[in-house]
């Protein structure tokens, strides 16, 4: 089945290199030979070196607006970043206010300036503006800074945003507190990018939610003794670099505009143009869809192949202009572009004749090539473009979605044909291997082969209790309807602490945390998940105890050590689990819950790396099997002080005697 359609698709069709050559043959060739042929005779001994020189000057001076917009934030990040590094911890006193003002004040392109960290802590001095005070009322009218912190996740449920707002820095006017959920290192791209570069990392321009208006972020990362604790940020608003580009013209008529590598508008010599108001939400506007018309078509022209230096005439007015694209580094990997376009006859006026009777030349060509690319460009780019899209959807692992098909180019049909067979072969394989496995092998772009490391990790197994007997009980299809319930509970607990699932063995789940990617706070995330797997059950028992079915009781384990991980086997078929004394201990403290009459056990290591955070109670020392000494083994009870009813404390259970030594 697969053959036959596969060969119906390569027959469908005319060939790419076809149809590129016929674009090429009947487009690029007779309009390339008559402007060659027309301008060498007319044109070239005419032009003069003095308009280069003006808009290459503009396009320099742009460049170096941009940098000098960046390359002062970056050096007082630098010293923020050493602030901490100096004296870890110093963002937690308010004292450190001071030093983020000034900070702010040290440059007219920022409006704010803060430090993150891993924690969930968060401290920021801002600009107040209209903008701002209209956002939120609380703001007083008077003032004109405003600082703020966010507490630490340890916080819990009480973790507030506090606020203090200033008319003279640092005399404060009043202030407010309120509880906030607001994770800044999710929500600041630079955050991230810092923390994945180890280096200073500007973010693309986003709508600042407070103020409705573009900004660049910068993130420089904060290390303590060569580990990285958080960043420190800074926003640049946009507006003063649109008054640069006004001043700083190749001619009168020219335009200078600034964009990020994506073609959005940075800067503008018309301030408030780079953003427009869709929906009622303010967004970027993309360069080619601005309402200049010659740097619209500019970038139409070089999105199709026309060089970084060209000239166009944009009709219907017939006007001739000179375009000048130029990419340039803006701190990390990001490049921004300037765009120069200007009239030429602001510099060879005396042209005009020449010009004007290239364009009638040309008038007949155009009209003709402009249908012809529309159309047969439309066949080539518009599938291509979708191939695109699904297939980085599918490298993400995001399934769902429509294949693209049904395109006449037989190259084009083949790929779109190829990309609906890696999505069926890519969303099979996620059911069997770990998600974050698949989505590591893909984007390494290296094949699995065997090998293990050393990490510390943490191991949870749970099992059904008296699972034989139920299994007699019930029907074949009965019991595959509940288990498949009992694992789909398990394991939307663990995912939602971000752990893996190893392995699914009879009626037991073991899972893990730690790896392929590292977890922080992995040993608490999984008591966590214990919890929410084991009282979801509950309820699910309940259900099915209303409905006449046998309910199915779980028991879990959970251990923490250093164990091994990695791909196990041979090169035709590998598995990634972890191995080690770590995994036994686990599998046995599961176990233990038979013999305490308990739902949740976990070990001594765990408890000490969550004591105070978790209600445990001790239950004995048990001796382990290859072990010279007995462990510690604990009840997992609840998450001290949490309201949410799949973690709060519950009341002691009944447990029977110990089978060795009490604590």
């Amino acid at each position: 089945m697969v053959d036959t359609s596969t060969k119906s698709v390569h027959r469908r069709g005319t060939r790419l290199q076809v149809s590129i050559s016929t674009i090429f043959a009947l487009l690029i060739l007779p309009a390339l030979g008559i402007i060659i042929a027309f301008s060498y005779f007319e044109n070239v001994r005419n032009l003069t070196s003095l308009s280069q020189r003006f808009i290459d000057r503009a396009r320099d001076d742009a460049v170096e607006m941009s940098k000098h917009l960046l390359d002062p934030v970056g050096a007082v990040l630098r010293l923020v970043a050493a602030a901490d590094e100096a004296t870890p911890g110093s963002f937690r006193t308010d004292e450190s206010a001071n030093l983020l003002f000034e900070a702010l004040v040290s440059a007219p392109q920022i409006d704010a300036v803060y430090a993150t960290f891993e924690d969930g802590f968060h401290r920021v001095v801002t600009r107040i503006d209209d903008d701002r005070r209209r956002g939120d009322p609380r703001i007083p009218a008077n003032a004109n800074w405003h600082m703020s912190f966010i507490d630490s996740f340890a916080a819990g449920a009480d973790r507030q945003r506090h606020r203090t707002f200033y008319e003279t820095w640092p005399i404060p006017l009043g202030g407010y507190s309120v509880v906030t959920t607001l994770d800044v290192r999710k929500a600041a791209p630079q955050y991230r990018l810092a923390r994945q570069s180890m280096a200073l990392a500007v973010s693309d321009p986003f709508i600042n939610p407070d103020t409705g208006y573009p900004v660049i972020a910068l993130g420089r990362p904060i290390q303590v003794e060569e580990n990285f604790v958080g960043v420190a940020s800074a926003h640049i608003t946009l507006n003063g670099l649109s008054d640069l580009l006004a001043s700083h013209k190749a001619s009168a008529n020219s335009m200078t505009v600034i964009a990020d590598q994506s073609g959005k508008v940075l800067g503008h010599p018309m301030p408030g143009t780079a953003v427009r108001k869709v929906d009622g939400q303010l967004q970027l506007v993309d360069w080619g869809k601005l309402g200049d018309r010659q740097i619209a078509e500019a970038v139409r022209l070089h999105a199709g192949g026309s060089g970084d230096r060209f000239t166009f005439e944009l009709q219907p007015e017939g006007r001739e202009y000179v375009a000048l694209f130029s990419k340039f580094p803006a701190g990390a990997d990001r490049k921004w572009q300037a765009l120069v376009v200007t009239p030429t006859d602001d510099f060879v006026g005396e042209l005009k004749s020449t010009n004007r009777k290239l364009i009638w030349m040309m008038l007949g060509l155009v009209v003709i090539e402009s249908g012809l690319i529309y159309v047969m460009a439309g066949q080539i780019s518009r599938p291509i473009e979708v191939v695109s899209d699904t297939i980085q959807r599918i490298r993400s692992l995001s399934f769902g979605g429509a294949i693209p098909s049904g395109s006449r180019i037989r190259e084009i049909a083949q790929l779109q044909h190829a990309t609906a067979l890696l999505d069926n072969a890519l969303r099979s394989f996620s059911l069997f291997a770990p998600v974050g496995i698949v989505r590591t092998l893909i984007e390494s772009g290296r094949p699995l082969e065997p090998g293990m490391e050393q990490r510390f990790m943490t191991v949870l197994f749970s099992d059904v209790e008296g699972f034989t007997t139920i299994a007699e009980q019930l029907s074949p299809s009965q019991l595959s309807q509940q288990t498949s319930r009992y694992f789909e509970t398990v394991t939307s607990a663990v995912a939602q602490e971000h752990g893996t699932i190893d392995k699914f063995i009879g009626d037991s789940v073991m899972a893990f945390w730690g790896a392929p990617t590292v977890v922080d706070d992995h040993v608490f995330r999984a008591c966590v998940s214990a919890l929410r797997a084991s009282r979801r059950m509950e309820q699910l028992n309940m259900q099915w105890d209303h409905e006449g079915h046998r309910p199915m009781r779980i028991r879990l384990g959970v251990h923490c050590d250093t164990v091994v991980v990695g791909n196990v086997g041979s090169p035709e078929r590998l598995s990634y689990t972890v191995m080690g004394d770590g995994v036994n201990v686990a599998s046995r403290i599961e176990g233990l819950n038979k013999q305490f009459g308990t739902s949740i056990c976990i070990s001594e290591n765990v408890h000490d790396r969550v004591a105070g955070r978790v209600v445990a109670r001790a239950l004995g020392r048990v001796p382990v099997k290859g072990r010279m000494t007995a462990i510690m083994v604990y009840e997992l009870l609840g998450i001290a002080g949490s309201n949410d009813p799949e973690l709060a404390t519950r009341s002691r259970s009944r447990v029977s005697a110990p089978p060795a030594e009490s604590a």
